[in-house]
């Protein structure tokens, strides 16, 4: 006799072919291989919010251990040896593919499991130059640091108990003499189940894509998505070094923030148990 976990199993594959066979999902897979312009840039909201990624422009192989303020979300992020930790400039390619199939379900309404792209696509998406051919040198070695860097945790889920490793994408792609050329990357299911499910995919500014400085293209994602529509956001100043993954003195990052040219103002602020709190607040506000 069939039991009650093998029907609900029959009926999640059932609606997942009448999806599949849909038109819209058709329509995606479609674009999802085509060229497309972008109206803007966009990100998975929990790659804006936690350190998914190093943030200095050497090799990293200390893993990132971060945990949030009330200890019940924690992240491990895990460097391949040969390759290194994704750096935050690799997750530009992450950001153009999200970007891409946030185009194509504003035309479908649906969020494709993944976009093709030539190297060229990306490399002018994400404003670097295009005949130079270390750009696609790098390109290669972004892609093989994203697919390897693994991550334990619970940030994607709801239940805090809940803890699984995974990596963000998978990829696949054609070369040419020693040329990269086409690019197929697959989202993991949390990222797809965060945009479709959770309305996760947020609009950036151009900034953070063209931005040089790590640590500053850092901040113009967090402080963005922490701040929301408050006039202000206050957080420690060794909790944003840890959100910010930097491998330095604590001295040293504050420095690091009084140099940067920021959407906002900032200000230091002793906090009652002796640290000290960083408030980030709009430059309209007196």
């Amino acid at each position: 006799m069939e039991t009650i976990q093998e029907r609900l199993e029959k009926l999640r594959k059932l609606s997942k072919e009448r999806l599949e066979n849909s038109p819209e999902v058709r329509v995606s897979t479609e674009l999802a291989c085509q060229a497309i312009e972008l109206t803007r840039y966009r990100n998975e909201r929990n790659l804006m919010l936690f350190p998914f990624c190093s943030t200095s422009r050497r090799k990293r192989l200390k893993a990132i251990e971060y945990k949030s303020s009330d200890g019940k979300r924690w992240l491990q992020v895990t460097a391949n040896y040969n390759f290194g930790m994704a750096k935050i400039w690799d997750f530009d390619i992450l950001r153009f593919a999200l970007s891409k199939a946030g185009e194509i379900r504003n035309q479908t309404n649906y969020f494709p499991s993944f976009v093709e792209f030539s190297s060229y696509e990306c490399l002018k998406a994400i404003g670097k130059d295009t005949k130079t051919g270390q750009n696609y040198i790098w390109l290669e070695e972004a892609l093989s640091r994203l697919v390897s860097t693994t991550y334990r945790g619970n940030i994607f889920w709801d239940d805090a108990n809940l803890v699984e490793g995974f990596t963000l994408i998978s990829c696949k792609y054609e070369k040419h003499g020693d040329c990269i050329q086409k690019v197929r990357i697959t989202f993991n299911e949390r990222i797809l189940e965060s945009v479709r499910c959770a309305n996760g995919l947020l609009a950036v500014d151009s900034k953070v894509i063209h931005e040089e400085s790590g640590i500053k293209k850092r901040l113009l994602e967090l402080v963005k998505i922490s701040k929301g529509d408050a006039k202000e956001w206050i957080v420690g100043l060794k909790r944003l070094k840890e959100m910010c993954a930097h491998e330095g003195e604590l001295k040293k990052f504050k420095s690091q923030l009084k140099s940067y040219d920021l959407p906002w103002k900032l200000k230091f602020i002793k906090s009652v148990n002796g640290g000290e709190n960083v408030c980030f607040f709009d430059l309209t506000t007196e």
